[in-house]
């Protein structure tokens, strides 16, 4: 039992190592002053993610690291007590704003916008291991279907700890979207055999962040998982919306069928998308 307990003990303080000298993503390299200023996407999300500062809403987001965000994340290091005032993003301040900053607050208005079809609302828990149950409205937010779903992203390999939203392949980010129904994709085994629903773009919420500029691909399907059973949660994602075989089939037959529906030509992450979003996807926290 000794023996049990020091190598739980081991591996949380070898995790506690990794955190402490490996910037989380999206961050993965220290943000300072320079000239001409450092650009890029993780500068992007930094900015977004400290105008959730009380003070700090009307910093532009220019994914420039300019002067005005180095005085915001100064403001923000101070106001939490981050251990540095810089303004410059060191690996102890990217794990607290990730930590502060993360939940966009988002939460679904029970509406769907005029001129769509359709609309997806999933909420889900912080975490996401658990699986939620989706509903299905047409454009009258009439309910046609309810379904499990499994929101959950790929697991760091140095942590073995879920990657959140803002990571390439984390979990599905919340927030409001656009969703197109489009034809398969050409893996069955990874994105099961019927047509996919894609996220085409964020409008609300973390998803305005990241879809489709900085995270593409998001996708609600299923796949044909070996040894898998209906009884078992499905598997994780690398940040789609997974859904059951039976359910997706039945999810693309109602839209198609019920709702007049097209099926896009799939763009298969293609930017910019080419069609004409019909649907809506909602995705809030509820806890």
């Amino acid at each position: 039992m000794k023996a049990i307990v020091s190598l739980i003990l081991f591996v949380l303080y070898a995790i506690n190592v990794v955190l402490s000298q490996t910037y989380p993503c999206p961050f993965y390299r220290s943000l300072s002053l320079t000239n001409p200023p450092m650009n890029g996407d993780d500068i992007y999300i930094l900015q977004n993610l400290l105008t959730r500062t009380v003070g700090l809403e009307n910093l532009a987001l220019t994914s420039n690291f300019d002067q005005d965000t180095q005085m915001a994340l100064a403001k923000f290091q101070s106001i939490n007590n981050a251990g540095s005032t810089s303004g410059s993003l060191d690996i102890n301040t990217a794990n607290l704003i990730l930590e502060l900053n993360s939940e966009d607050g988002y939460k679904d208005n029970g509406q769907i916008p005029p001129g769509f079809l359709y609309k997806v609302h999933v909420p889900v828990y912080k975490n996401r291991s658990i699986e939620t149950t989706a509903t299905l409205y047409d454009a009258n937010m009439n309910i046609l279907l309810q379904f499990p779903v499994r929101t959950h992203g790929q697991n760091d390999n140095e942590t073995g700890l879920a990657e959140n939203e803002f990571c390439e392949d984390g979990s599905t980010p919340t927030g409001l979207m656009t969703f197109d129904l489009n034809s398969p994709e050409p893996d069955p085994i990874s994105f099961g055999p019927y047509p996919i629903n894609r996220a085409v773009q964020g409008i609300a919420g973390n998803a305005a962040i990241v879809i489709s500029s900085i995270r593409d691909g998001i996708l609600m399907h299923t796949g044909e998982w070996p040894n898998w059973t209906p009884s078992q949660p499905m598997p994780n994602s690398h940040g789609c919306v997974h859904g059951h075989p039976t359910d997706i089939d039945q999810v693309q037959t109602i839209l198609s069928t019920q709702l007049n529906v097209a099926i896009r030509q799939n763009t298969y992450g293609a930017m910019p998308y080419t069609h004409q979003p019909q649907g809506i996807l909602s995705i809030d926290l509820i806890d």
